[in-house]
C-alpha cells in the first residue's frame, strides 16, 4: 500500500518547538538542533518519527490511521537516529506500541512546558548527596532531579556536583564509616561549592540527599553559609520521585520544653515517628531535660508541602535560642532524630555556630541510640 504525504514544514515546526529540539525518548533528551545547520545530511542524528507509521505495512502502521495522520503533529515525535532506530525495530513492537510512545512524546512535552511557563525562574546547580551505584551514577538520577526543579528552578549545569558515599553493601555501623564519610563530605564541599560560591560561580544549589542522617545534619551545617539553597527530598506517593507534591494539608509542628535546671539536654525531632523518652534515658540517664519537636502527623511520607519544610527549619532556630537562654550556651546538648532527609539538612541549615549551642547527633541502630557524630563551634576537619 502507498505512504502518506511527507510532514509539511508547518508540521515539522510544530514538533521542533514542541520538543524544544530535544529528543523525545524517555530520559534521553539528546540536544539535535545543531545537526540543522551542519550542511552535512552525513552528520544529521535528529529524525521526525511517526508514531503510527505513514505506510499501513510500516511499524505500527494502520490501514486508515496511517494515511489520516501521517502529517499530524500529534502522530510524530522527535528522535536522535540511536532511538529512532530503536522504536521502529519490528521485534520490539510489543514494548513501543502507539500507547506508549504517545505517553513517551506527552511527558517530554509537559516538561518542556513547565520548564519555560516561569521565565525568571532561578538557575540552580544540582547537589547530588549519595551512595554510588555503578561506575556514574547514583542512587538519585540527575533527570528526576531536573523533573523535581521544574518549574521553580532552571539547571544551571547539566553536570551534578556530586558527593558519594560508600556503597550500600558498607553499613554505618561498620568501624571508621562516619570518619571517612565525614571527611569526604567535607572535602567534597569545600572543593566544588565553598569556593564556588564565593566566587561567584555558584549562586543556588538544589539539594538532593539521600544518606544516614548525621551525614545529611553535616552537610546542612556546610550549607548554611549559602542563603540560596532548595532542599528536595525523595516522595513514594502519589508516584516515586523528588518533586515537592504539595498536594496534602499542611503539616504543622511544635515544640514541647523539657525541664528546667538541666545541664545535660536532649532534643528529641519526632516527625516519621515518636520517641519515647525511655529511649532518652537509657542513653544519657534520668538527669537530662527533655525537649521535642514534634510533627501534627508522623510517617515517613507525612513532610509533603515546601512551606512545611520552611516553617520547620524557622522553630529549628527558635528552639536552639530557647535552649540557650534556657540552660545557658555551654549545655551539653544531645539529639535524637527520627526524621525525613530533609528535614536532618535543614537541621544542620538552621544551627549556627556563633549563636547556638554545640550538639551530639544520636542515630538509631537495632540496639537502640548510639552518638554518631558532633557539630561544635570549633571549625572540623
Amino acid at each position: 500500500m502507498s505512504r502518506g504525504r511527507d510532514a509539511t514544514q508547518p508540521t515539522r515546526l510544530v514538533v521542533w518547538g514542541r520538543a524544544a529540539g530535544r529528543c523525545q525518548y524517555t530520559n534521553c533528551g539528546e540536544e539535535l538542533a545543531g545537526d540543522l545547520i551542519t550542511g552535512d545530511l552525513a552528520k544529521n542524528h535528529a529524525y521526525l518519527a511517526h508514531i503510527i507509521a505513514s505506510n499501513p505495512d510500516g511499524p505500527r502502521g494502520h490501514p486508515v490511521l496511517s494515511h489520516e495522520k501521517s502529517d499530524d503533529p500529534d502522530n510524530l515525535m522527535l528522535l536522535c537516529d540511536r532511538h529512532h532506530r530503536e522504536i521502529d525495530d519490528r521485534s520490539k513492537l510489543d514494548i513501543y506500541t502507539v500507547d506508549a510512545l504517545l505517553e513517551m512524546k506527552r511527558r517530554h512535552e509537559e516538561r518542556i512546558s513547565r520548564a519555560l511557563k516561569d521565565p525568571d525562574a532561578p538557575s540552580a546547580h544540582i547537589l547530588r548527596v549519595s551512595a554510588a551505584v555503578g561506575d556514574n551514577e547514583t542512587a538519585i538520577p540527575r533527570q528526576a532531579c531536573a523533573q523535581a526543579m521544574i518549574p521553580q528552578l532552571v539547571i544551571a549545569d547539566r553536570h551534578p556536583i556530586d558527593i558519594s558515599i560508600r556503597g550500600f553493601e558498607h553499613k554505618d555501623s561498620d568501624p571508621g564509616y562516619y570518619q571517612t564519610e565525614l571527611t569526604n563530605l567535607r572535602r567534597v564541599y569545600d572543593r566544588e561549592i565553598r569556593g564556588r560560591f564565593r566566587d561567584g560561580d555558584l549562586e543556588h544549589l538544589a539539594v538532593f540527599g539521600f544518606a544516614p542522617i548525621p551525614l545529611l545534619m553535616e552537610l546542612g551545617r556546610l550549607l548554611s553559609d549559602l542563603s540560596d539553597v532548595t532542599v528536595f527530598g525523595r516522595h513514594r506517593e502519589p508516584q516515586p520521585g523528588w518533586a515537592w507534591p504539595d498536594d496534602s494539608p499542611e503539616l504543622s509542628f511544635e515544640r514541647r520544653k523539657g525541664s528546667p535546671g538541666h545541664k545535660r539536654v536532649a532534643l528529641k525531632l519526632a516527625v516519621s515517628a515518636e520517641i519515647s523518652d525511655n529511649r532518652v534515658t537509657s542513653v544519657l540517664g534520668d538527669d537530662v531535660s527533655i525537649w521535642e519537636i514534634r510533627s501534627s502527623e508522623f510517617g515517613t511520607n507525612v513532610l509533603r508541602n515546601r512551606s512545611a519544610l520552611s516553617d520547620y527549619r524557622k522553630l529549628v532556630g527558635r528552639v536552639f535560642d530557647e535552649i540557650k537562654t534556657e540552660h545557658g550556651p555551654h549545655v551539653c546538648l544531645s539529639i535524637f532524630p527520627a526524621v525525613p532527609t530533609t528535614c536532618a539538612i535543614e537541621f544542620g541549615r538552621a544551627w549556627q555556630p556563633k549563636a547556638h549551642p554545640a550538639f551530639d547527633i544520636y542515630d538509631q541502630t537495632p540496639s537502640g541510640f548510639v552518638c554518631r557524630h558532633r557539630i561544635s563551634r570549633t571549625p572540623q576537619t
